[in-house]
C-alpha cells in the first residue's frame, strides 16, 4: 500500500532505467541577482587582497615568507618582481654582481668557468657550447621558502638537469689533475723527504712529529681553510739556506765583444738605467775583480745584480720582449691567472717612475710619460677581474728569438747565464737566461673548493690524505733516530708530484648516510666567489 502511494506521488520517469522526475522545477536566478552576487564576491576578494598587502605582508599572494636575506623586500613585491612576473636576473645582479665586472661572475654563463684562473678562455668556450642552456637566477635559487631557507644550497636535482654526473659516490669522474695525470708545474727544484728531515732535525729538535714538520712550512690562513704561500725569508732563509754566504763563480766582465759577460757594479751605476737605483746603495766590497773577471759574495735571494745581468743576457737572446723586460721571472702561471705578473709590473713601473721623476732631461721626461701610461693600464687591469686574464704587452720567449744569433752564440749566452745563476738553481729552474716563475699557490682543484678546517677532526694527520709523497715510508726505518731516516729505493719525491688526495679518499666519508655529498658541498658555481686570488685584486694608489 505504501509503495502504491509512493508510485502515485511520482510525476513520472524517464530513460530505460526509469529515473524519477523531480517534483519541483529548478528556476535560475535572475540576471540582476547574479550580477549582484558576483560583484559582492569581487568586493570581498579585493578587500582581502588589500588587507593582505597592507597588513599581512602579501602572505596570501606570495608562496611563502622570503629568506632572511631578502626579508626587508617582502612588503614591496616590486623591488624584485616586475609586473607580477618572475624575478629578473637584472634585479638579482643589482645587489649581487660585482661593480665594473665585465665577466659577470654571478651570471649563469659565468658559472661554467667555476673558480678557474683561465676565466676568459673558459667562458668564451662555455658560452658557445651552452648557448641554449641559459637559465635565470631564480631557477636554481628560488625564494619564498621561509626565513631560515638557504637559497644558495642548490639541490642536486637542479644540478643534474644539466650535469649528467649522478651520485658523488658512484658516477662522479675522477678529479681532473689525477685523470689527466697533470704534474705540479711549480718551477721549483724541491724534495719533501730531504726538507722534512732537515726541519725535524734542525727546527724541531729531532722530533718525529710529521704534522709539526708539515705545519712549519705550510701555515694555515686565519680562516683555517687554506694555507699561506711559502715565503723564502720566513721558511727557507737563515740556518737552512745561506747559513754560509755563497758566492758566484768567477765571471767574465762584458767588454763589448761577442763573448757574453756581466756588467760590474760601476758599469751599472754609469749606465743609470731604469730600475738600477739599487746599484748606488750596494756595498762595493761585495765584488772582487781580477783580470777582467768578477766574483760577487755574498749572493742574496732575488739578488738585484744577478737579476739585472740575467735581464741583459736575455735581451741578447730576445731583444723585443716588450713589458716582459719588467719582470724578474718569466713563464706564465698554468692557470692563466696573471694577477702576480701585473702586480710585479706595477711595482717595477713605480720604482722606475720614482727614480726618473727628479731628472730634468727631456728624454727622461718623455720616458716618464710613457711609464705613467703603462702604469695606468696595468693598474686598471688589476682592478678588473677579467683584465688580468690577458697578458697583452707581456710577450713569451718562444717565437721572439733574436734571428741574428747563431746557434753557437745562443748556446754560449745560455751557458753563461746558467753559470751566473748557479746558486739560484739549487731551488729554481733557469732556462733561456731567465728564472722561471714559481707558482705561488697550488690551485689544481679548479672546479671545487676545499676546507681543511672542516676535516681536521676527522683526519688530523696530514698524511691521512696527502700520501703521494712517501714521507711516511721514511719514518718507518727508525722512528726514534731522525739522522737515519731514509726513503725507500723506489720512492718518488719531486716537486712535480701532485700530493693531493684522489676521489677514492673523499668517498670514504662523503656518502648519502654520512658527510654531505651534495654538489654544492664542494662546488661554488660562480667563479671567484671564495677565491683568495680575487681578494688580492687591488692596487695601492
Amino acid at each position: 500500500m505504501a509503495d502504491q502511494e509512493k508510485e502515485q506521488r511520482k510525476k513520472g520517469t524517464f530513460g530505460d532505467v526509469r529515473l524519477e522526475v523531480t517534483r519541483k522545477y529548478v528556476f535560475p536566478l535572475s540576471r540582476t541577482r547574479m550580477v549582484q552576487l558576483g560583484g559582492l564576491g569581487c568586493i570581498i576578494l579585493l578587500a582581502y587582497f588589500l588587507v593582505d598587502s597592507l597588513l599581512l605582508s602579501n602572505s596570501f599572494v606570495a608562496r611563502g615568507p622570503v629568506s632572511s636575506n631578502h626579508a626587508n623586500f617582502e612588503s614591496d613585491c616590486s623591488k624584485c618582481h616586475e609586473s607580477f612576473s618572475a624575478v629578473s636576473d637584472r634585479k638579482c645582479q643589482s645587489c649581487h654582481e660585482k661593480t665594473a665586472d665585465n665577466l659577470g661572475v654571478y651570471t649563469f654563463a659565468a658559472h661554467y668557468v667555476y673558480r678557474s684562473g683561465d676565466r676568459t678562455a673558459r667562458l668564451a668556450s662555455a658560452k658557445k657550447q651552452h648557448a641554449g642552456d641559459e637559465q635565470p637566477c631564480a631557477t636554481c635559487h628560488p625564494d619564498h621558502l621561509g626565513r631560515s631557507a638557504t637559497i644558495t644550497n642548490v639541490s642536486d636535482e637542479r644540478c643534474l638537469v644539466c650535469h649528467d654526473i649522478g651520485s658523488f659516490n658512484t658516477n662522479h669522474p675522477q678529479f681532473e689533475f689525477a685523470r689527466k695525470q697533470q704534474p705540479d708545474e711549480s718551477a721549483l727544484i724541491f724534495t719533501h723527504i730531504h726538507h722534512t728531515k732537515l726541519v725535524l732535525e734542525q727546527k724541531l729538535n729531532k722530533s718525529v712529529d710529521i704534522v709539526k714538520a708539515c705545519l712549519y712550512c705550510h701555515n694555515p690562513e686565519p680562516d683555517g681553510k687554506h694555507f699561506k704561500p711559502i715565503n723564502f725569508d720566513k721558511h727557507c732563509a737563515g740556518s737552512c739556506h745561506y747559513p754560509v754566504a755563497p758566492e758566484t763563480p768567477s765571471l767574465a766582465i762584458a767588454d763589448g765583444s761577442d763573448k757574453p759577460g756581466v756588467e760590474t757594479l760601476e758599469m751599472i751605476q754609469r749606465r743609470r738605467g731604469p730600475g738600477t737605483l739599487w746599484a748606488f746603495y750596494t756595498n762595493p766590497n761585495e765584488f772582487r775583480s781580477d783580470g777582467g773577471r768578477v766574483v760577487k759574495s755574498p749572493v742574496y735571494h732575488k739578488d738585484p745584480w744577478i737579476l739585472e745581468n740575467l735581464a741583459s743576457l736575455r735581451k741578447i737572446l730576445y731583444p723585443n720582449l716588450g713589458l716582459t723586460d719588467l719582470l724578474n721571472a718569466t713563464g706564465n702561471p698554468p692557470t692563466g691567472d696573471n694577477t702576480d705578473i701585473y702586480r710585479e709590473a706595477v711595482e717595477a713601473l713605480k720604482s722606475y717612475r720614482a727614480e726618473l721623476a727628479a731628472r730634468p732631461e727631456p728624454e727622461v721626461q718623455a720616458e716618464l710619460g710613457r711609464i705613467d701610461s703603462l702604469l695606468k693600464i696595468a693598474q686598471q687591469r688589476l682592478l678588473d677581474p677579467a683584465g688580468v686574464t690577458t697578458v697583452s704587452g707581456f710577450l713569451p720567449l718562444a717565437g721572439n728569438e733574436n734571428p741574428a744569433l747563431t746557434a753557437d752564440r745562443r748556446n754560449d749566452v745560455e751557458r753563461f747565464a746558467n753559470r751566473l745563476a748557479k746558486d739560484c738553481q739549487k731551488c729554481h729552474r733557469v732556462e733561456h737566461a731567465s728564472i722561471l716563475r714559481v707558482k705561488e699557490d697550488q690551485r689544481e682543484l679548479v672546479r671545487a673548493e676545499f676546507d681543511h678546517r672542516a676535516h681536521i677532526i676527522e683526519r688530523p694527520y696530514c698524511l691521512d690524505c696527502h700520501n703521494e709523497i712517501p714521507v711516511e715510508q721514511m719514518l718507518l726505518g727508525d722512528s726514534l733516530s731522525v739522522a737515519s731516516l731514509k726513503p725507500k729505493a723506489d720512492a718518488i719525491d719531486s716537486a712535480k708530484v701532485q700530493n693531493i688526495p684522489r676521489i677514492e679518499n673523499c668517498v670514504q666519508c662523503h656518502t648519502p648516510s654520512a658527510a654531505s655529498n651534495m654538489c654544492v658541498t664542494c662546488h661554488y658555481m660562480h667563479p671567484n666567489k671564495t677565491n683568495r686570488a680575487n681578494l688580492r685584486l687591488f692596487v695601492e694608489r
